[in-house]
């Protein structure tokens, strides 16, 4: 796999065609989970292969928002079914990241170790120093796509969400969810 080539092709499109009112979703997120996601791998002790999966994945996993905003991870699969062999990915290895990038929609659940990292990589921000920051970018982001709500409303769908997710890697659970949990306790008492 030519990972180095393949994250230079994807960084180049997200920087030159995501659209600027991604306050959220832009770069550096994608950038936060992909960091997240070396983290993680190394911890759970992944092989280089595995590695090199997760991290291609945590690279692609928002790449559809190039084309739209709703339901986007269906069409990052389709790019990386269309780029990664350029890449030198053969088809279980694209298959694989393409499975766990599904993982990142908001309704699915993870089944093995890989998409297990990536949900955590993609929720580390829940249970970092940067929580109010990074749900603040959340908050300006879907206002711009039609989601709008009071900062009452927001403060209880962040409890909800807060409530309902879960860490599913060791790692995560050791290293995430304490402050997580702390702050959805500093949320539910602004309600």
């Amino acid at each position: 796999m030519d990972f180095k080539n393949a994250k230079k092709y994807i960084l180049t499109r997200l920087e030159n065609e995501l659209k600027p009112n991604l306050y959220y979703h832009g770069i550096h997120h994608t950038m936060d989970v992909y960091e997240a996601s070396i983290k993680i791998a190394e911890l759970e002790n992944l092989s280089q292969e595995e590695k090199i999966i997760i991290n291609t994945a945590a690279l692609f996993h928002d790449s559809g928002f190039i084309y739209q905003y709703e339901n986007n991870e269906e069409l990052a699969v389709t790019l990386t079914k269309e780029i990664l062999p350029k890449f030198k990915y053969n088809e279980k290895q694209v298959n694989a990241i393409g499975n766990i990038i599904l993982t990142t929609r908001i309704t699915a659940r993870p089944q093995t170790l890989l998409e297990k990292i990536m949900c955590d990589a993609d929720y580390d921000y829940l249970g970092r120093d940067d929580f109010f920051k990074i749900a603040e970018t959340l908050y300006k982001e879907l206002h711009e796509y039609d989601h709008k709500f009071s900062l009452e409303e927001w403060n209880e769908i962040q409890v909800k969400f807060l409530k309902k997710h879960q860490y599913y890697t060791e790692s995560s659970l050791t290293l995430r969810r304490p402050k997580k949990l702390e702050y959805y306790e500093q949320l539910r008492l602004l309600k």
